[in-house]
């Protein structure tokens, strides 16, 4: 037997004195000479991945394994102090065990996964956890007597340095033990608050734990969307699960039960949770993730446990986001004087999640906000009403929304043809699907929804789909934008979402309501069309009875006689003989509202034919006069010249709506004639142009001179010389080979 600790020395300074091998030596207290073990048992789960118990030989050997287990457990806590740590610090496979059993024990919520465990088991498994807690309180005391202590500093290198207590140990301890008993919850928070008062860094690591959650809500996504994968939510199926998103199912519940938990033992982790963002994840992840695989589930197998797996954890996350903002009611009841920050934080949260609509409608049917904003109004009127009344009507209405969605759904009856039009009422009678409504239920204004405007809506956005489908899909929503919505949410119902998006709308066979009411059937072609009079109440034809057309000429005399198009149109041009007439005294008035533009534009272009008229007539006068000079000759030419082409002093001050047929050609003889007096003229000048000049070396005139540049310059566009230019030309035109 070791000696006792007489100088109740701790055990960083305490050693023995050992005696071996024909010599003595002292050994210090924490040595792995005191722990010569090390093998110890791994404990397995009793419950397989799809949620079921071993049976057979597999239950017996886990039964094997789990008293080995239990009896190492016992070995270690039978050690004494020193060796208990030795075990501890130097021995890895001891700590090993007892992470496996963490990570492979029954969860405290095995009653939610419908599973029976024998009461011997369970009486087992309980006897093992109950070891494992001993030994996790056993590395947290400091002090087990007076001789049998740690100092604080180094419980605290050992404990953290060494990793005997880490965090995912402490997450799998809450899956272990829960928050079921409130004795439970009382020893989870002793051994948090013990941990943290020993070692503040354990905080930062629990940070990092609620990032890392994040990250399995990006993994559960990313398992929920890629179905059909081998390893991501699909793949093979497991004989014992009903479907293949089962793990995915319980990886989710594990990870709502863990924050739950964790936030209910943990107070200090609702504040960091609040300033990490972490109640948005749960709340987008609530919205997103959750409806898609709960759906994948569904259209696998309808009745499948995991649908009430994802239910209850759909409870465990609202209960986690209730703790996270529910912390800053307390600190506003806590602390009024300061109250401002954490009401206007308590809004923030809640604002930024009214994005989630699935979230929003479930939250507010849990937890109604109205009564935590009340408390906030109470304790601090500097808040803005405005902000606050946006927030409560948009919980309350997604919630009235959602309530109206499944009235209006245990009210309508699914038939196979939908209908044209729907009717709603503000009393909410029986509604059915081919336009009917119940007589008796009709008693206020009917309000008629134009399906077929609904249906052009849909197409126009999503043309790839059918009409048939279009109105299943309008039947149950209330316009064409929400069914809109839904498509391209792809947050379809489960009935709604495997049918034939493809599928063509036909009408009812008005032939088949004939044949039951008179109770003959027809067989033709055309029966039923929009000709049909037995069918159709308004037919598009015209019934003829009787000899001829109705209203129809009786013979050719009465057609030819027949002025009905002369009469259509007689009101048409009396409408032309309306002139308006004013008095002679109102014309000589101004009137500011009389636009008089046109008027000057008039002027102006009468002005712009007189001047070029006469210019032309002064053309025509110096050609045919040979006495410029003479003034007299001249006035009677343009007083002749006016009385040709029709002008007098007389004319008329505005154009005519119609210009007189002889004036046009009688101005277009005169152009033509003044364009030919110019080319003569052109021509006489250019017979005229002198290039030769006077006898060589006397000098020569300027006119001479200029006329001699003048055909050096231009030679080149005449006669033969620009041969080489042309026949560039003709070769680029590929007149030459």
């Amino acid at each position: 037997m070791l000696p006792a600790n007489p100088n109740h020395k701790s055990l960083k300074y305490l050693s023995f004195a050992v005696v071996g091998d024909g010599f003595k030596r002292s050994v210090p207290a924490l040595d792995k000479f005191w722990a010569p073990r090390s093998v110890f048992a791994h404990f397995t789960g009793l419950i397989d991945s799809g949620g079921q118990i071993k049976r057979g030989a597999a239950l017996e050997q886990w039964q094997y394994e789990a008293e080995s287990f239990k009896d190492d457990m016992e070995f270690l806590l039978r050690h004494a102090h020193h060796e208990f740590w030795s075990y501890m610090v130097y021995q890895k496979s001891a700590l090993a065990s007892v992470v496996s059993f963490l990570q492979n024990c029954i969860p405290f919520y095995v009653n939610i996964l419908g599973v029976s465990i024998p009461d011997n088991l369970e009486r087992l498994h309980e006897d093992i956890l109950n070891l494992v807690v001993r030994i996790i309180f056993r590395i947290l005391t400091a002090k087990e007597s007076s001789e049998c202590w740690i100092e604080k500093d180094h419980l605290r290198e050992l404990v953290y340095q060494n990793y005997l207590i880490s965090v995912p140990m402490l997450l799998d301890l809450l899956i272990a033990v829960g928050n079921a008993v409130s004795e439970n919850v009382t020893l989870l928070r002793k051994i948090f608050e013990w941990l943290l008062a020993l070692e503040p860094k354990y905080k930062q690591d629990l940070i990092t734990s609620v990032k890392f959650l994040e990250t399995a809500f990006r993994s559960i996504q990313m398992q929920t969307d890629n179905e059909g994968f081998e390893g991501a939510g699909g793949g093979l199926l497991d004989k014992m699960s009903d479907t293949p998103f089962d793990d995915v199912v319980l990886y989710t519940l594990n990870c709502s039960f863990t924050i739950s938990v964790l936030l209910d033992v943990c107070p200090e982790m609702r504040s960091l949770c609040g300033e990490e963002g972490f109640a948005q994840h749960i709340a987008r992840f609530y919205d997103t993730t959750l409806p898609q695989l709960y759906k994948n589930v569904y259209n696998i197998n309808s009745s499948a446990s995991s649908l009430v797996w994802l239910n209850q954890s759909r409870i465990q996350f609202l209960r986690a986001f209730r703790s996270i903002i529910s912390f800053h009611v307390e600190a506003v009841l806590t602390d009024p004087a300061s109250s401002l920050a954490p009401s206007e934080d308590f809004i923030a949260i809640l604002t930024e999640c009214l994005a989630e609509q699935a979230f929003v409608v479930d939250y507010e049917r849990l937890y109604p906000i109205a009564l935590d904003v009340e408390i906030l109004k109470q304790a601090c009127n500097e808040l803005d009403s405005f902000k606050i009344t946006f927030l409560i009507e948009g919980y309350q209405r997604e919630r009235n929304v959602e309530a109206f969605k499944s009235n209006q759904q245990t009210n309508v009856e699914q038939s196979k043809d939908n209908g044209h039009v729907l009717n709603v009422e503000n009393k909410s009678p029986e509604i059915y699907l081919n336009g009917k409504t119940n007589v008796h239920a009709i008693s206020n204004p009917v309000q008629q929804r134009d399906i077929e405007s609904e249906i052009a809506m849909v197409l126009d956005c999503l043309p790839d789909l059918g009409t048939g489908f279009i109105r299943r899909l309008l039947a149950r929503y209330d316009n064409g934008e929400e069914a809109i919505a839904a498509l391209l949410e792809e947050n379809l119902p489960p009935d709604l979402f495997d049918l034939d998006r493809s599928e063509v709308y036909i009408p009812p066979d008005l032939q088949d309501k004939l044949t039951q009411e008179v109770g003959v059937k027809h067989y033709n072609v055309f029966d039923g069309d929009k000709y049909d009079v037995l069918t159709q109440d308004d037919p598009k034809c015209v019934v003829k009875k009787g000899k001829g057309f109705p209203n129809a000429p009786k013979n050719v005399a009465q057609l030819l006689d027949d002025k009905s198009d002369i009469a259509l149109l007689r009101d048409r041009y009396r409408e032309y003989s309306l002139i308006a007439e004013g008095d002679s005294t109102e014309e000589k008035e101004y009137d500011d509202e009389y636009d008089d533009s046109y008027e000057v534009v008039l002027e102006s272009e009468s002005r712009a034919v007189k001047s070029k008229q006469f210019k032309q007539v002064l053309g025509d006068i110096a050609d045919e006069s040979e006495d410029e000079s003479d003034s007299e000759d001249c006035d009677e030419i343009v007083k002749e010249k006016r009385i040709e082409t029709g002008e007098n002093d007389g004319r008329e001050k505005f154009a005519h709506f119609c210009e007189n047929p002889e004036d046009v050609r009688a101005r277009y003889e005169m152009s033509c004639k003044m364009k030919s007096s110019q080319k003569s003229g052109s021509r006489k000048m250019q017979n005229h142009r002198d290039v030769v000049g006077g006898v060589k070396g006397q000098g020569q005139d300027k006119e001479v001179l200029r006329n001699r540049q003048k055909k050096e310059n231009q030679k080149s566009t005449r006669a033969n010389h620009n041969r080489k230019a042309g026949a560039a030309f003709k070769r680029s035109k590929g007149m030459i080979s």
